[in-house]
């Protein structure tokens, strides 16, 4: 087996960073324009790899569109590679549906310009999910290169990484000295480079099981190096035991594959999450950085709303309009998909760029948000013939989005024309079947609305949009129809009832403000407890990457610091108890970051909690008005008699487990990094007994993804406030920054800040999923009906979560999509509408491997533990 260096020409392009999207742009049309001019001569240089994501291609081509034939030619020609992802992406920001959407658009555009790459290419994302091999495997992917989140000086750069369901990567990991940038060159340093280049090949062949040594020939926004081919030529020379060549990835991974086949016995084989720090000798700054995941809130929570309303509503809406007959929306889906997707590119979703890429992120955020709500209320309303002449004004249709089945008292919304109803009078809400449904007004506000899914030319109307809480059920993914009037005899008499208590309760549970403002949240049948609204700020000289504590720094608590308290009734429907704290905490830093100031201002906090009838779930907004710098505010979760050993928390398709210990951050003399003691939260984390066993308590949120566990309990980050990209003060937490000391002043979060969360207690993995699934997807309501919709797919699963419902990317057919969130093997059941005549498994490309039967309406099927199915409906 003759040995061989590759070398992999490249660019890492960051699209957006340390300076705005049209600058780096202005610069990427340069980088290209040299490009396709050195490829065309045909001369000693000839690859070129485009970074594994064909946004690129897109953003270039804006530009200079005379040059897409071109493009496409050299790409047709295997001169440029390209794929298979649309962006280089964040793996624990995006969900899995993100995910398998930019391999989608990614194979998508790759295939239209000739051809993709097959290899998963993730050279700076911060650490692995559990996910990526089985995701991977899903495209017919079985190879991977990536730098971050593996270490060890003991092991070959080669390993088997094998994904949450047993799915494996024959992966190749970069050296932890500059990674993807091994092998910059420099056109007038050829004699530096050779001598630089003998030592390092020398170093990683002697580590390398495949003998295999990739050396990759680019960085950051790097443009081409002409010296490629006289550096091949004199090392050819010096060492021809080695065989040299310029490569594609494709071809690279194609000889790697092989290799690594015929040496499968000496890989080494690596499980799960790949988040390990840097240990090596000969470390550099491949790090982790774990706390992208608190920094830039503002930005967390417009992702979270996003990535909802497009997989919750847009889609869901839209497909089961598709099946009575209306055209889907394809194009605005796919235009909604890309903004996301270029929003979830590692420096802009991190929030570790410039305060205008941050501006620009909300702004692509808030336009996929927005063309969401014109689809999905276009859809309810075409569903529900609002603009059938039958329609009823004052008729509410309700759409659940979770698959399971509403529980207590449900928070609504809707708009009422202000002409059709006397709002001076009670309002009486009745179902289909004429029943008075209990409901409390919470909130009635006259306004001018467009309610643009109407039909007419100018749909402007006045209208009073009314928040309630009403007390029906509605089936997982179904609808149900409120009818509206005002009472005859009955004035309206506040919904809403102004009570002097401390305590809230339900048949449940029992919340109780106790001593120092804390709230005490109790079990009512097991006696459980956990102690929260315990709210801790301290200080930070960290960035946009990482949390740093000053070195001279104290802790301020929100006990004592409760202003006032005040309990809202709402009859029998729940109760909201608000209880304002002001914590005086230091202005910002001093004394070159060690430590804080010791003028203080005041931090003033709104914690609104609702517990609702019939409701296992506590539901908490936090308001926070923000005034200081460089500090983090969390909230703890402190167990009293649960006994917790282990924790949990959801990523990308997957429920992960971990032992509850606190380690020594730097167990090795070569520290490079802490190893972290945050984890992300993909909506949901908490404390269990053991490992089996889901006894204990979780965490719900909406867009809040860091927490830490602690010795008492957990931590819920709120938010960060930082104001640079990379920190210009020493960092408590790793030997250097990550980025450009460059000031952002809006990372310092100043002003309102709104965040929102729930708890309940639990016993099984099952009212996790139920839970977390009721609280994240709210129920979307539309007023005029003509008809109640009939849901054509119902879903019924024990560990499964329902993660997508959409047209097909190529044909009519519809793509549902589930996975499997236990360790169990799981029974699904689909329940179809009579429209649906077959059904097909699919991989995760949604190309058919098998034909489901469909018994009376139904399809039944086990799902192994931690799989993704994809499953192919025929209308």
């Amino acid at each position: 087996m003759k040995k061989k260096a590759y070398i992999l020409s490249h660019t890492h392009w960051d699209r957006e960073w340390y300076q705005p999207y049209e600058s780096f742009r202005f610069r990427l049309v340069k980088m290209l324009d040299e490009i396709l001019k050195i490829l065309l001569e045909e001369g000693d240089y000839r690859f070129f790899n485009l970074d594994g994501q064909t946004v690129v291609l897109e953003d270039y081509l804006e530009i200079k569109p005379e040059n897409s034939e071109l493009l496409k030619e050299l790409i047709k020609k295997g001169k440029i590679g390209i794929g298979p992802w649309y962006v280089q992406a964040d793996e624990f920001l995006s969900d899995g549906e993100a995910i398998i959407r930019n391999l989608l658009i990614g194979k998508e555009s790759s295939q239209a310009w000739g051809g993709t790459q097959k290899i998963c290419y993730l050279p700076d994302t911060f650490g692995h999910n559990s996910q990526i091999p089985q995701i991977l495997r899903g495209f017919s992917i079985e190879t991977a290169l990536l730098w971050r989140g593996v270490s060890g000086d003991d092991w070959s750069w080669e390993f088997l990484w094998e994904g949450a369901d047993g799915s494996r990567l024959f992966t190749y990991r970069l050296p932890e000295r500059l990674g993807y940038c091994n092998s910059a060159f420099t056109p007038d340093g050829e004699k530096v480079s050779i001598e630089y280049l003998k030592t390092f090949i020398d170093k990683v062949l002697k580590r390398s099981v495949t003998e295999i040594a990739v050396l990759m020939d680019g960085c950051d926004h790097k443009h081409p190096n002409t010296c490629i081919g006289k550096i091949i030529e004199m090392l050819s020379l010096e060492k021809p035991e080695i065989e040299f060549s310029q490569v594609l990835l494709n071809d690279f991974s194609i000889e790697f594959l092989r290799r690594c086949k015929e040496n499968i016995e000496k890989l080494r084989l690596l499980k799960g999450e790949l988040r390990e720090v840097n240990r090596s000798k000969d470390g550099y700054f491949n790090y982790i950085l774990p706390n992208v995941l608190s920094s830039r809130a503002k930005n967390k929570r417009e992702n979270f709303d996003a990535l909802n309303w497009v997989e919750s509503y847009a889609e869901p809406l839209s497909v089961l309009a598709f099946i009575e007959g209306k055209e889907y929306p394809e194009g605005f889906l796919k235009r909604v998909w890309k903004l996301i997707l270029k929003n979830l590119a590692h420096d802009s979703i991190g929030g570790c760029s410039a305060d205008q890429v941050h501006r620009d992120v909300s702004s692509r955020y808030a336009r996929a948000i927005e063309i969401c709500k014109n689809i999905s209320f276009d859809s309810l309303a075409y569903l529900s013939d609002t603009n059938s002449d039958t329609a009823r004004e004052n008729a509410v249709v309700i759409y659940n989005p979770s698959q399971f089945e509403t529980e207590g008292a449900l928070e609504i919304e809707f708009d009422l024309l202000s002409d059709t109803l006397d709002v001076k009078r009670e309002l009486i809400l009745k179902d289909e079947k004429g029943k008075q449904i209990p409901a409390c007004i919470t909130n009635i506000k006259k306004q001018t609305k467009a309610l643009s899914y109407r039909d007419g030319s100018a749909p402007i109307f006045e209208v009073y949009s009314v928040k309630a809480l009403v007390d029906c059920s509605i089936q997982g993914n179904g609808f149900k129809t409120l009818n509206i009037s005002s009472s005859e005899k009955v004035p309206l008499n506040h919904d809403v009832k102004r009570i002097n208590t401390e305590a809230l309760a339900n048949e449940f549970l029992e919340v109780r403000l106790i001593e120092g403002g804390k709230l005490k949240i109790t079990e009512k049948s097991s006696g459980k407890s956990v102690i929260t609204n315990v709210f801790e700020d301290t200080g930070d000289n960290g960035d946009g990457y990482v949390y740093s504590r000053p070195a001279f720094d104290r802790a301020f608590f929100s006990n004592g610091s409760l202003k006032s308290v005040s309990c809202e009734d709402y009859g029998l429907l729940g109760q909201l108890l608000r209880a304002e704290y002001e914590l005086l905490i230091p202005c910002e830093l001093e004394a070159g970051g060690k430590s804080r100031s010791t003028s203080l201002k005041p931090l003033r906090i709104v914690s609104e909690v609702l517990l609702k009838k019939d409701s296992r779930r506590v539901d908490f907004r936090v308001k926070v008005h923000n005034g200081s710098r460089n500090h983090r505010l969390r909230v703890y979760f402190l167990s009293e008699n649960i006994g917790s050993n282990a924790f949990f928390y959801k990523t990308p398709f997957d429920i992960v487990i971990r032992p509850k210990k606190v380690s020594d951050n730097r167990i090795s003399e070569n520290w490079i990094e802490d190893q972290p003691s945050v984890f992300p939260n993909g909506g949901v984390f908490g404390e269990i007994k053991e490992r089996e066993q889901f006894s204990g308590y979780s965490i719900a949120t909406r867009g809040i993804p860091e927490f830490e566990p602690v010795k008492e309990g957990v931590a819920l980050t709120l938010f960060r406030a930082v104001g640079h990209i990379g920190s210009p003060y020493t960092l408590s937490c790793m030997t250097r920054n990550a980025g450009p000391a460059i000031e952002t002043a809006e990372a310092q979060m100043l002003g309102e800040l709104c965040f929102e969360y729930a708890f309940f207690f639990m016993d099984t993995l099952e009212q996790v999923i139920k839970q977390s699934s009721l609280y994240s997807k709210r129920p979307l309501c539309i007023s005029r009906a003509g008809k109640t919709p009939v849901s054509p797919v119902n879903f019924t699963a024990r560990y499964s979560e329902l993660t997508a419902l959409k047209k097909a990317e190529k044909g009519d057919g519809i793509i549902l999509r589930c996975a499997n969130l236990s360790s169990n093997q799981d029974n699904i059941e689909i329940t179809l509408s009579p429209k649906i005549e077959e059904a097909w498994l699919c991989s995760l490309s949604e190309e058919p491997l098998e034909k489901l039967e469909i018994t009376d309406g139904k399809i039944e099927l086990s799902c192994k533990p931690k799989k993704i199915l994809t499953i192919k409906l025929r209308v």
